[in-house]
């Protein structure tokens, strides 16, 4: 044996000393986890300034600070002015992952809290269901209830359009940031701005020109540099293709083949407007079902953001808008959004890496645009190459994230399989013909033995999302709220029981003060809240971004 020597008769103090030591080197600890080996990618350029671009750059700067990190946008390119919705992973990943400090955040990129997705689907109005981000138990709110709107605190809130914050008897307010797991609505050119900002204070080196072409290697393997309108060669070690749906390098350049969801998800278009809410800022994203598609309606400060997300083969843009306006007269004037639903084949290909729409997009149910954006930068920064010919790194990568996105495919086609709220053309033929074939096993365990959460089954992209999100959890109450037939076991908690846990839940709920009017006390006055939420080293922020990286 080399080092200390083992023996007989150890005091508690040296046993203690010994033990410390032993884990020091653990495998999983965050200090070893922090450091990496120097890489061959000593320069990194990144074409695209919008969200994705200004993550991976604060990412590269934050995690792989020895990396010359250069992002490539031209001022040319306007940003889409749409709110974004989010996950909640999104405040760990920007907060504790990335530092951002939360109180300027708040003050500049002016988010609401979202706790979930009310569902305006499945049955007839005025029937819905909302999908929270805490977790519960779907089966005794189904059975108790006859339907799961009671799942969890953050359920009720939801119905109840309170915020995080409550007014207690004494007049004390109490917010309960730390308590509850809840996600951000966005304003993109808010967001996009903040984060330029953040960059360049980080050292990002801002390029603002025009990219017109690329060059090739000899074997046509990988991109020696990017060619500017002015003539300019701009070289880099390694790429990263956050140039949106264009997909310039990895597939314009490199030729990455693109595969098709078209088979699971029918839409390819969005009407965006956006109308006034009266000062009431929903603690929701809602999803309701239109004709020919879906509306978002994702809140912020100032008035509503709508997206009616719909397939061009049934309606055209103005029909579209025309129904999305009898909904909300105040819509005057609307922008469109065009897209395809599918991935590339390589994340990963050559020295070229593609994040964010350059890689792939499903459609803009349960915001998994920005999610993946964050689990695409999380896994590449866990297994930032060494070496420049590591092709098992490449191949691993290139797996992990088509699995990932091959698994939101399969969730986001039950919302189309079992909708059937609507008995118009697009949902008769979403109903018929939307292929659910990767999802069917989980939807027929379901069916045999619900709920899914009380099988210990692993359901959820798990290792990609740290289980957080479109989980057993979410499968269950997709399928509960869609009317999905099924099989049930024996309650596990007694009417009772229940009765008493949702009377709390109303409780709770009737104490808190509607979102606008806790947002501005938590933002002017009691900001102490939100560093308290980042520094908690036991709360929710710190267990979601340990679970993420």
């Amino acid at each position: 044996m080399t080092g200390t020597r083992a023996r007989a008769g150890l005091t508690l103090p040296e046993f203690r000393r010994l033990l410390a030591t032993a884990r020091e080197q653990h495998p999983g600890d965050a200090a070893v986890r922090s450091r990496h080996a120097p890489s061959e990618y000593r320069t990194v350029g990144i074409l695209g300034g919008g969200t994705a671009g200004y993550l991976a750059a604060l990412a590269l700067r934050k995690f792989r600070p020895e990396i010359e990190v250069s992002l490539i946008a031209s001022s040319k390119i306007p940003v889409i002015g749409v709110g974004e919705s989010t996950t909640s992973e999104m405040p760990p990943f920007l907060h504790r992952l990335l530092g951002l400090e939360i109180r300027e955040f708040y003050r500049v990129v002016k988010p609401t809290w979202k706790y979930g997705i009310r569902f305006e689907w499945g049955a007839s109005p005025p029937y819905y269901f909302n999908y929270p981000f805490d977790d519960g138990r779907p089966l005794e709110a189904e059975t108790y209830d006859g339907d799961t709107r009671n799942v969890t605190l953050l359920s009720v809130l939801m119905s109840g359009n309170k915020g995080l914050v409550a007014r207690l008897a004494d007049g004390v307010h109490v917010a309960l940031l730390g308590a509850q797991p809840f996600a951000y609505h966005l304003d993109n050119r808010r967001l996009v701005a903040y984060l330029e900002a953040e960059a360049a204070r980080r050292g990002v080196r801002h390029l603002d020109v025009e990219i017109v072409d690329a060059e090739l290697s000899e074997n046509g393997e990988e991109i020696t540099a990017l060619m500017t309108d002015a003539g300019e060669r701009l070289a880099f070690d390694l790429y990263i293709d956050c140039s949106g749906f264009r997909a310039s390098l990895i597939e314009g350049k490199l030729g990455s083949p693109f595969i098709s969801f078209r088979s699971s998800l029918f839409t390819d278009r969005a009407v965006i407007a956006e109308v006034p809410h009266g000062g009431l800022i929903k603690p929701y994203t809602t999803a309701r079902t239109m004709d020919h598609g879906w509306c978002w309606n994702i809140p912020q400060v100032e008035e509503d953001h709508l997206g009616y997300v719909h397939a061009s083969a049934f309606c055209s843009e103005d029909e579209a808008f025309a129904e999305l306006r009898a909904l909300y007269p105040d819509a005057r004037d609307y922008r469109v959004v065009k897209f395809r639903s599918g991935r590339h084949e390589h994340f990963f290909k050559g020295n070229v890496v593609a994040i964010g729409n350059a890689y792939g997009f499903v459609e803009p149910l349960e915001a998994t645009a920005l999610q993946v954006i964050i689990s695409e930068i999380c896994l590449l920064m866990r297994n930032f190459p060494t070496y420049k010919r590591e092709t098992g790194t490449r191949k691993l990568l290139n797996d992990e994230v088509a699995s990932l996105w091959d698994y939101i495919r399969w969730f986001l086609s039950i919302h189309y399989r079992f909708n059937g709220r609507l008995d118009t053309a697009f949902w008769r033929e979403c109903r018929a013909k939307v292929d659910i074939s990767g999802a069917a096993d989980t939807v027929r365990l379901f069916q045999e033995n619900a709920p899914l959460v009380y099988r210990d089954l692993g359901v959820g992209a798990g290792r990609h999302l740290s289980g957080r999100v479109f989980n057993s959890f979410g499968f269950d109450v997709l399928l509960y709220g869609q009317r999905v037939s099924c099989q049930s076991q024996p309650p596990r908690e007694s009417r009772r029981d229940y009765r008493r846990r949702v009377g709390a839940y109303e409780s709770l709920a009737a104490a808190m003060l509607p979102q606008a009017e806790g947002l501005d006390l938590v933002v002017s006055k009691q900001p102490e809240a939100l560093t308290q939420l980042v520094a908690d080293d036991s709360g929710w922020l710190a267990r979601y971004a340990e679970a993420m990286y």
